[in-house]
């Protein structure tokens, strides 16, 4: 593992040691971990007291039994982070998901998760516009896989309705990627869905595409990393680094040896863990494409900032999603 990926997974140790410590009786260790993650990713140093204060903020603008309640430190923390006006943005996530509430999306979970997606990359102007189309694919997505379409694929029709191909053309070319990715060896799942959602992002060739992610998950699997249908987003994100797949994933699999190894983060488990490792390892690798270093062929991908975001999406969607079986477990 390089200097630059262990300094990084320090940091995020250190960072996790202290919101775990900070906030030890209002937060999961997943959201801990998630917080420590982004604060790494977006290279700035922690504060306690940013994040109280729009905490406080949160907490008065909401009632009781609001979503946003239950994460409101997971919140805080990536508003502040992500926008130098955090307490405005988050009267403009509450009004997004008022809006995505309107137009049909349902899952208490998952629909801040898509409000939130919806700010980071959607323009004011055409928030509308996305929500209805991307209601429009969830909505087609619902018809043809009516047991595999839940709310977690709210945040990436979110994405995919950036895209300028009308619904139908996107939606047959999700299907026959889901269909080559069953036939690479991957059973029918949410999770396989989601991944079709995933790759669908690039305009690389379908079957080589689902090759190169079969490639993985075995790689993964022979290394005793088994890779879980619930975390096959991450999976499809080192897909889409092409050919920087095979060394992403040998480096996966020593970062998260190396956050194994720190008794303060290893109870984590496994599953979290490769999703931290993918997401440090993918982030530095697309900043080394921003740069130049490293090239992939601009006309097979999608825009760097579209990848970042899907990835967001990922990890706040299976962290939201454990802290919501978490709740009701209870």
């Amino acid at each position: 593992m390089d200097l630059s990926l262990r300094l990084k997974a320090d940091k995020l140790i250190d960072i996790y040691r202290q919101v775990s410590r900070d906030f030890k009786w209002k937060n999961s260790s997943s959201m801990n971990n998630l917080i420590a993650l982004s604060y790494v990713l977006k290279d700035k140093d922690y504060f306690k007291e940013e994040i109280e204060q729009v905490n406080a903020y949160i907490k008065q603008n909401t009632g009781p039994f609001s979503c946003y309640r239950q994460k409101s430190i997971l919140f805080s923390a990536l508003l502040l982070l992500n926008f130098p006006d955090p307490k405005a943005k988050f009267d403009i996530l509450l009004d997004y998901e008022e809006r995505l509430k309107q137009s049909g999306f349902r899952s208490y979970t998952y629909r801040p998760v898509t409000a939130y997606t919806l700010l980071l990359t959607c323009v004011p102007n055409k928030v509308d516009l996305i929500i209805a189309k991307a209601y429009e694919i969830y909505k087609t997505l619902r018809k043809a896989h009516p047991w595999l379409t839940s709310g977690d694929d709210y945040p990436l029709s979110i994405l995919l309705a950036e895209t300028e191909k009308p619904t139908s053309v996107l939606m047959s070319e999700i299907e026959d990627l889901y269909q080559e990715l069953h036939q690479a060896g991957f059973p029918k799942s949410n999770g396989l869905q989601l991944l079709s959602h995933v790759l669908s992002l690039s305009r690389e060739n379908n079957k080589e595409k689902a090759q190169r992610c079969r490639k993985l998950y075995t790689y993964f699997k022979e290394n005793k990393f088994r890779v879980y249908s619930r975390n096959y987003g991450s999976l499809g994100l080192l897909t889409l680094l092409g050919g920087q797949s095979d060394k992403a994933a040998m480096t996966v699999l020593e970062v998260g040896k190396y956050l194994r190894e720190e008794r303060s983060i290893r109870w984590l488990g496994k599953e979290t863990l490769f999703l931290t490792a993918t997401s440090l390892v993918t982030f530095l690798m697309m900043e080394r494409i921003k740069k130049g270093s490293d090239l992939i062929q601009t006309n097979a991908f999608i825009t760097l900032e579209s990848l970042m975001a899907a990835q967001n999406a990922a990890m706040l969607g299976a962290t939201c999603a454990a802290v919501g079986a978490s709740a009701s477990g209870s």
